[in-house]
């Protein structure tokens, strides 16, 4: 069936999976020739040229999907992650409050808002957005370890590792929260736990835990 739509667009997610982005883009492009009012292959060909560094291109797309379809939160999440990446902080924060009154309960929006706000340095509403967060979604790892940073950053380093934990705990394979978590250690003196952590970190992929661990700890 040549004019299948979702044929072309689940051939397009297995190749974006493949990370052959360019690939993928030709066959969500097919998609959406076929039928215009597809709001996630407009979503995912964004998600194409994000991952290729081309912002402008991926808010493009974004916007286009969530004209299409408006009640989609995680496309104007989408829009806000990658207007973040461009340091347009004001159109970010404009993308997650709308992502926010579309689904009041959809957790990314709350906590990718935080990240926007400590970046701005306001850390007490960034506080309070990954709090929202991780009460929306209470495994929620990347909120738990963006309270970390928020609660080292005051100096309360015991709070610090405790998120840090919860993080580790949420997703095993989370590289940064390793990061943290160790950081959180150094800081309570706990050399030994910080090393082990920054080198986990390292086997996850994480450069920071590669810096840490080689400056500070007996390879």
């Amino acid at each position: 069936d040549p004019k299948n739509p979702k044929a072309y667009y689940n051939y397009g997610t297995l190749k974006f999976l493949e990370q052959d982005y360019a690939e993928a883009i030709k066959h969500f492009t097919k998609a959406i020739e076929l039928d215009p009012n597809f709001a996630f292959a407009y979503n995912d060909r964004g998600s194409c040229h994000r991952m290729m560094a081309n912002y402008p291109k991926a808010i493009l797309d974004y916007e286009e999907a969530a004209k299409k379809n408006p009640k989609l939160a995680f496309v104007l999440n989408n829009i806000g992650t990658t207007k973040k990446k461009t340091k347009d902080y004001a159109g970010a924060m404009a993308a997650f409050n709308r992502a926010i009154s579309v689904d009041p309960n959809y957790a990314p929006a709350y906590n990718n808002r935080g990240v926007t706000q400590l970046e701005q340095g306001k850390m007490e509403d960034a506080k309070k957005d990954f709090e929202k967060a991780l009460a929306l979604n209470p495994k929620y790892a990347a909120a738990a370890d963006n309270l970390s940073a928020i609660y080292f950053k005051q100096k309360d380093y015991k709070k610090a590792l405790e998120f840090a934990e919860k993080a580790v705990t949420f997703d095993p394979s989370y590289a940064g929260a390793y990061v943290n978590r160790g950081i959180a250690k150094e800081m309570l003196r706990d050399m030994e736990g910080a090393c082990n952590d920054w080198h986990k970190a390292e086997e996850l992929g994480a450069e920071l835990g590669k810096k840490y661990h080689s400056e500070n700890c007996n390879n």
